[in-house]
């Protein structure tokens, strides 16, 4: 005899269905994913981690504490932060959460171990390292635009690029992370290329066209970056006063070095000029670096961004840049040191300039201004590691099988800096 089932058992049946996945979903949209550290402040005493959820937990928060050799029950000595969260939604539709907390009062020199989440539903352990004194020396990773086909042909060089040299502070990445800064699946791509490394391993990013919001400049003449890129990292607020330039513009001081990030979507804005020429003028690190996306001596074909080289060549040379770290043309370049456009003597005043790529997107070879470069490789995904110490600063170019094309040492010298090529 066949069981009849009514309206009634059905409709809860399906109410039973529907709490089942509610609860499921639930769990699952607490679990954190793309956690990325930065910094908003003082790296040597403060640490800045993000990371998205798909449910809205009031009580999203991080704990951090002290790596001892003995320790392994973390939570027992970690300290509880509270995150702040912004909720965003998607191109595609669909409502996130991005949460950020920052662990400030560290020590100097320190492992520390963290982790995120809520309630019962945590992320995993990870560790990282606080910034030391300034006569120790560091590394850090320098990438051109990842992005294209990412999760496909950029991971292995970029987790690569961490397995050569794993004591890397920071990452550098010179614009383009994605290829549409508005498309949430980009983003998915690029966290699922790097891994684990990137809650390890912090981001230092640099705005590039493809980060931007829409293709057009915006009405007060700057361009915006897609609120999807900036919910991804907390950044130094200490960039030009218009809020337009909110994280996309900042700086900070690494040990022995100045990094400043300068957005060449609006290389033209009078505020973002006079903010950087202080920057600089102020520095008092022994090296000066500094980078953003759009090459001032193009290496990609048909491109020379003249406007460009005008305005920010001239203010490098006057404030003693060392070190030009740049993207967006898609082959690989660097020049000796450079005065007025023209190449001067390697122990004189002037930085050097370097265009890189690590995603598989190539173009061809622009040769207006191959007479600058002691270098030039094409169709060829690179990582660069530089060490830095107050001393010297070495920088190589790698590529995925192990081969360095290219490397220099600019050495401190009592009268400026010596550039020694290899």
């Amino acid at each position: 005899m066949k069981k009849i089932i009514t309206g009634k058992q059905f409709l809860s049946a399906l109410l039973f269905l529907a709490l089942i996945v509610t609860v499921l979903w639930g769990k699952e949209g607490q679990k954190p994913e793309r956690m990325v550290l930065t910094w908003e402040s003082d790296p040597a005493t403060t640490q800045s981690v993000t990371w998205r959820t798909y449910a809205n937990e009031d009580d999203s928060e991080a704990q951090v504490t002290l790596v001892l050799p003995w320790a392994k029950d973390f939570e027992k000595n970690a300290v509880t932060v509270d995150a702040s969260t912004e909720e965003l939604t998607t191109e595609e539709g669909v409502k996130v959460f991005h949460h950020t907390a920052r662990f400030i009062d560290l020590q100097p020199g320190m492992h520390y171990a963290y982790r995120v989440g809520q309630d019962d539903e945590w992320s995993e352990w990870n560790v990282f390292q606080t910034a030391g004194l300034d006569q120790e020396p560091f590394s850090f990773i320098y990438l051109g635009d990842v992005q294209n086909e990412i999760f496909d042909k950029a991971s292995p060089l970029l987790r690569s690029a961490w397995a050569h040299a794993p004591g890397s502070r920071f990452i550098l990445i010179a614009g383009d992370l994605v290829n549409r800064g508005r498309e949430d699946d980009k983003w998915n791509n690029f966290f699922n290329a790097f891994g684990f490394i990137p809650r390890m391993v912090p981001i230092v990013p640099a705005p590039g066209n493809h980060d931007a919001a829409r293709e057009e400049t915006a009405d007060d003449g700057i361009r915006d970056i897609d609120p999807l890129y900036l919910a991804h990292f907390a950044l130094p607020l200490n960039g030009p006063e218009p809020d337009d330039f909110k994280e996309t513009a900042y700086y900070m001081d690494y040990q022995s070095a100045r990094i400043v990030v300068f957005n060449s979507n609006n290389v033209e804005n009078e505020d973002q000029l006079k903010w950087l020429e202080t920057v600089l003028q102020n520095n008092t690190k022994p090296w000066l670096i500094v980078t953003y996306h759009h090459p001032v001596y193009s290496t990609g074909r048909d491109r020379d961004n003249k406007k460009l080289r005008g305005i920010l060549t001239p203010i490098f040379e006057k404030y003693g840049v060392d070190l030009v770290l740049q993207g967006h043309d898609h082959y690989y370049g660097r020049t000796g040191k450079i005065v007025q456009d023209k190449t001067v003597a390697n122990d004189a005043a002037g930085p050097v300039y370097a265009v890189s790529v690590s995603g598989p997107k190539m173009y061809g070879y622009n040769k207006t201004f191959s007479h600058l470069m002691r270098k030039s490789v094409g169709e060829t995904q690179l990582y660069q590691v530089i060490k830095v110490t107050p001393e010297a600063l070495h920088y190589e170019s790698w590529t995925l099988d192990g081969r360095k094309i290219d490397a220099f040492t600019l050495e401190r010298k009592e009268q400026g800096t010596e550039l020694v090529e290899e």
